[in-house]
Formats: C-alpha cells, sequence, structure tokens
C-alpha cells in the first residue's frame, strides 16, 4: 500500500509503501529520499487494508 507523506525535515512530500503482511501495528525506520534524514513511521491498521500513518523525526 503506498502512502504519500511529508518530511518532518524538508518538508518535501514522498511516497513510502506500507507492507499489509506487516501486522496490524508496525513501527520503523526509514531515510528520507530527499534529505536523507531518519524518520520512524508509525502504520497503524484501521480497517483491511486501511493503514493511518505517522512520521516523526527520529531526533524527538
Amino acid at each position: 500500500m503506498d502512502q504519500e507523506i511529508q518530511c518532518p525535515y524538508c518538508g518535501e512530500w514522498v511516497t513510502i509503501f506500507i507492507d499489509p503482511g506487516g501486522g496490524d501495528v508496525q513501527t520503523y525506520e526509514e531515510d528520507c529520499p530527499v534529505c536523507c534524514r531518519p524518520w520512524v513511521i508509525h502504520a497503524v491498521e484501521e480497517e483491511p487494508g486501511g493503514f493511518a500513518v505517522g512520521i516523526a523525526r527520529q531526533d524527538d
């Protein structure tokens, strides 16, 4: 599942992939493809195949 998010560092909009097979609750780190700074991504399945996604700076 693709999700568009805004980088909390540089403000650019980027598309990330949430793996529906990864479980109902997922937390992982990923680097921004624009500025290369690390994010913490938290995804929670709200309905089958539908995830609510939150993103935070790793230094928060």
